[in-house]
């Protein structure tokens, strides 16, 4: 019997990178579908990763937490697929996929499985997240129609120019994913 300190974990972490899904691979790892990414901040810029990326996760959830670290707070879902295998999908506290996610935890079955899937919205530029749970959508149960208690953000000054202040929202925001995470069966098992 040799001694050891670490724990063995067989799930996945998943990242949101340049608008998909990402699992980082070993340095040493040679995989048909890895693809390349420069480092550009940090302590590790300019190093070269392997990546797989993919636009959509599936699973049932099994448990959600904040973990911080010194690169940022993370939401983390630990999510398990209909193979039994399990992933850590990681989403920045201070991202919009963070916000997109958390407005539609209310609506959320975590009986079913969820489908998140991240697309491109030519029109804005930018990337989304979406959600569906078997053939349906996951709507937002907050919205700019119908808010339900989302505060709207204000604008305020800072240096002398006007800005979006939006610390109210993203603290309600905040609020409904430690809710959606309480409610959810915790377990102590090491995942």
């Amino acid at each position: 019997m040799g001694l050891t300190n670490s724990e063995a974990s067989n799930s996945k972490i998943v990242t949101i990178v340049k608008g998909k899904f990402t699992i980082r691979l070993m340095d040493d790892t040679d995989h048909p579908n890895a693809v390349e990414r420069e480092i550009t901040m940090g302590v590790n810029a300019g190093k070269i990763v392997k990546e797989l990326q993919y636009t959509g996760i599936e699973g049932t959830i099994e448990r959600c937490y904040v973990d911080e670290s010194d690169y940022g707070a993370n939401l983390i879902t630990e999510l398990i697929d209909d193979e039994g295998a399990r992933f850590k999908l990681q989403i920045a506290l201070d991202s919009q996929f963070f916000g997109q996610y958390a407005k539609r935890m209310p609506n959320i079955d975590t009986a079913k499985p969820l489908f998140l899937g991240l697309g491109y919205d030519r029109e804005r530029g930018r990337n989304f997240l979406y959600a569906r749970q078997g053939e349906e959508k996951v709507s937002m149960a907050y919205t700019k129609d119908n808010p339900n208690g989302l505060p709207e953000p204000t604008k305020k000054t800072v240096k002398g120019k006007e800005v979006w202040d939006w610390e109210e929202q993203e603290n309600f925001l905040y609020e409904v994913a430690m809710d959606f995470s309480s409610k959810l069966e915790t377990s102590d098992v090491p995942f």
